[in-house]
Formats: C-alpha cells, structure tokens, sequence
C-alpha cells in the first residue's frame, strides 16, 4: 500500500519491518528458547544429585543404626568393612546393587573426642561412613559411639 506524504507528495511504502528487524527478533526468540532448555536440564541434574544424597544420607544412617545396637567393641571391629551392595540395618540389601557402604573406626577419649586411643581402652569411637554410588562419593557422615556399660539407666521416669 503506497501513501502519499504530506509536505513533499511523493508516494512512499507504508511502515514494515525489515528483513534484518526480522532476523533479530528470530535469533533473539532462539537464544531464549536455548536458554530455557538449558536451565531445565540444569534442574533435573540438581534434582537427581540431591536424591542421591537424601538415599546417601539413609544408607550412612542405616550403619548407624546397626551400630548403636552393638556393643563398643562390636563398633570399633567394624573398621574397614565395605558393605557391597550396601546394607540396612536390618541386614537387607535391598535393591542397593550399586551403593556401597565405607566404614571407617578410631577409638577415641570418651573426654576429648579428638584424642586417639588404643583400641582395648576405649570408651569412645568415632565412626565414618562413606556412602557411594557406582564407586564415586555421594556423602560421608561421622558419628560416635560410646561405651554404655556401667551407666545407671532407669525406665522408671523419677
């Protein structure tokens, strides 16, 4: 459509983009979209990876539990073992093929929880677990165990 312009009257084409405006326009809209799906397969890596340490986590709490039901000397016996696949306290695998538990021992002061000690003195052990999946480090948690023998307990609630 030709118009007419008002103070020379020559005719001239109405307002349109360019070819060029165009192109902008469709790179920017394509630089967006590439964005957009970047950032979803951005998330569901941190979706998966934090999965990953929750099942961890339960898998280190798993061996916590089993130790807590054992005695001190029980615990530190524990040092080096590797449950492969990894185990629940209940002594189940479950469907853990590819997870596999670390534990590692040192007897220490029941006073002075950094302090080393031999292993027949103990009344203390700090444990570490090493939870990985398909031999790579997902968490490593520590915990303590204490000797409990000899401690006055009471159920009686006075």
């Amino acid at each position: 459509m030709k118009t007419v312009h008002a103070i020379s009257g020559r005719p001239h084409a109405a307002p349109a983009f360019t070819l060029v405006e165009v192109l902008i326009c469709a790179l920017l809209l394509v630089l967006g979209f590439i964005a957009l799906v970047a950032a979803f397969g951005h998330d569901t890596v941190i979706t998966q990876r934090g999965e990953e340490v929750a099942l961890g986590t339960f898998l280190a709490d798993e061996v916590q539990t089993q130790a807590y039901q054992m005695t001190l000397a029980n615990v530190i016996a524990l040092d080096g073992i590797t449950y492969n696949p990894a185990m629940l306290s209940t002594g189940a695998t479950g469907d853990y093929n590819q997870w596999s538990q670390h534990i590692s021992v040192t007897p220490v002061s029941a006073t002075d929880l950094n302090a080393q000690v031999a292993p027949g003195g103990a009344q203390a052990a700090r444990m570490t677990v090493e939870v990985r999946l398909r031999g790579k480090p997902v968490v490593t948690q520590t915990y303590y165990a204490f000797d409990m023998q000899g401690v006055p307990f009471t159920d009686s609630g006075g």
